[in-house]
């Protein structure tokens, strides 16, 4: 078994990793538990342990100079017909690599020789996605760049062939059979893409296809025939782009790409109905409605004349992820870039207006209250449904973990008195005998901004103290009765560090 190769394949982020806990399946199918993220470097016992189905891990595709050598389309459908996806891709020519995911849909791989810019690897997987007909699945990298120096390190992908012999997070051969590990390499050598060549898989609008200069979905959908089911929906966005493209015959035209796109034709008084809808009022594109949101690519979208524009879609915001830290840390990818948010940034507009400006030097503008609400519910809700996308971490890298950092540097430090009297020189006593260190509350909040920690108010720092059996006493100091807080002491580290000794014949080296 080539575990190097398969950890080679996989490359990506080298700094942290993610693994998954299942800990129930819901009545769709689908797997739930805890996603969480290690800080640190995945070894090849990682591996090992996946591969045997120890412990499975997942792999946060962008590396630490925004590049990535794989990407992956997830299809989140369950009861998926994986037969049918392959089929199609390679009617279509495409070098793909399916596999099954955890839950029982399909991740959709694109391996290149090389690390190229994840920009470019989000936007090629975009576009096949959409025109494979599985617009809105999620896309691998999500971000285009990370905020390392913040936290943030992105979202990580489940790895596939977790307990390899008898998992079911297998590859499909093209007859869509199971590939064994070894014919998973094969598929990965036989389709892995240079740079350039995974450039040319972009989708480039066709002359010869119908709705010249608008959405690509609707592109997709005439060419290959909007039939029942979707014939009102796909008749209504078919008008819509008409009246933008042809404002004073649109009520013609809307007849004849009746006729020719859709199949059977809707009656004519149900085209009339649909007619009389968009000329109420200048109606928006239902991006997510069927038939057209299988196919959607809104950023393609964006560029046509008459696609999605800036006063429908508004600035582009994706991806909320949560860091559960107490209190919680925010990530928002906005235009493709992580913006780090606070609680507050989220619920308030113009916060979250003053981050894009401090972080991203990008004004957004504003939008009303309510519509502002709707769209942080949708992401809330998005986020809540996508495995991931909130974050354990560990006690150290949380709020609280850092305030006691600093307060066992604060305690144990060089600046610690030798007696209670040099409390009165802002330093903290350890009283040995009774097992406490004493200290003034103001001391300590002057410690705390020396080390650019601000995140906490006084009343906020007394209940940590009192969190950890911290309680506030009185000591009498030179004749004066000082009130202080006394928490448990803090374990003292002692180390021995041995000086060199040279012998008379040898030269100092410094």
């Amino acid at each position: 078994m080539n575990i190097a190769k398969f950890s080679e394949i996989f490359d990506g982020l080298r700094q942290a990793y993610g693994t998954f806990k299942i800990e129930s399946k819901s009545s769709s199918g689908k797997t739930q538990g805890k996603a969480t993220v290690v800080r640190g470097e995945r070894t090849k016992e990682h591996w090992e342990h996946h591969l045997s189905g120890q412990q499975s891990i997942g792999i946060i595709p962008i590396n630490e100079n925004n590049e990535c050598r794989w990407g992956c389309i997830d299809i989140d459908q369950y009861n998926f017909d994986h037969k049918a996806l392959i089929d199609k891709i390679q009617a279509a020519k495409l070098p793909l690599v399916v596999c099954r995911s955890k839950s029982g849909g399909a991740h959709v791989f694109l391996f290149t020789d090389a690390f190229i810019p994840a920009k470019d690897m989000q936007n090629v997987l975009t576009q096949l996605c959409a025109g494979l007909g599985y617009g809105g699945s999620e896309i691998f990298p999500k971000q285009i760049s990370l905020n390392l120096e913040r936290g943030d390190v992105g979202n990580f992908l489940n790895m596939p062939y977790f307990d390899h012999e008898d998992g079911l997070r297998y590859a499909f051969n093209l007859d869509g059979t199971a590939a064994t590990f070894d014919e998973f390499l094969a598929l990965v050598e036989e389709n892995v893409q240079t740079y350039e060549q995974s450039l040319s898989l972009v989708i480039e609008q066709d002359a010869t296809l119908p709705i010249q200069d608008g959405p690509p979905c609707l592109q997709t959908l005439c060419k290959e025939g909007i039939g029942e089911g979707a014939r009102n929906n796909g008749l209504f966005n078919i008008g819509v782009y008409l009246r933008k493209a042809y404002p004073d015959t649109w009520e013609t035209e809307i007849l004849t790409h009746n006729m020719n796109f859709i199949h059977p034709p809707l009656p004519l008084g149900e085209v009339n109905t649909v007619a009389k809808q968009i000329e109420r009022k200048d109606y928006a594109y239902k991006c997510k409605d069927a038939p057209i949101n299988a196919y959607c690519n809104p950023e393609l979208c964006k560029t046509r004349k008459f696609g999605i524009d800036g006063a429908v879609s508004g600035v582009q915001i994706a991806n909320l992820r949560k860091y559960n830290s107490v209190p919680p840390v925010w990530f928002l990818d906005v235009q493709g870039q992580p913006l780090e948010l606070g609680t507050n940034d989220l619920m308030n507009q113009s916060d979250f207006q003053r981050a894009c400006v401090e972080q991203l030097n990008f004004f957004p503008r504003t939008m009303q209250k309510a519509q502002w609400e709707q769209r942080i519910n949708a992401l809330l809700n998005e986020m809540s449904d996508t495995e991931g996308h909130v974050i354990e971490v560990s006690q150290d890298v949380s709020v609280n973990g850092q305030f006691q950092d600093h307060l066992e540097e604060f305690c144990t430090g060089h600046q610690a008195a030798d007696d209670k009297e040099q409390i009165l020189l802002k330093r903290p006593w350890t009283d040995e005998s009774a097992d406490f260190t004493y200290f003034r509350l103001k001391d300590l909040e002057a410690h705390l901004v020396k080390a650019n920690f601000k995140t906490y108010k006084t009343h906020q720092i007394a209940q940590r103290l009192r969190d950890i059996n911290g309680e506030a006493t009185q000591l009498r100091i030179q004749s004066k009765v000082v009130r202080l807080w006394k928490i448990p002491a803090h374990e003292q580290l002692t180390s021995r560090i041995t000086t060199p000794k040279f012998s008379a014949d040898e030269e100092i080296p410094f």
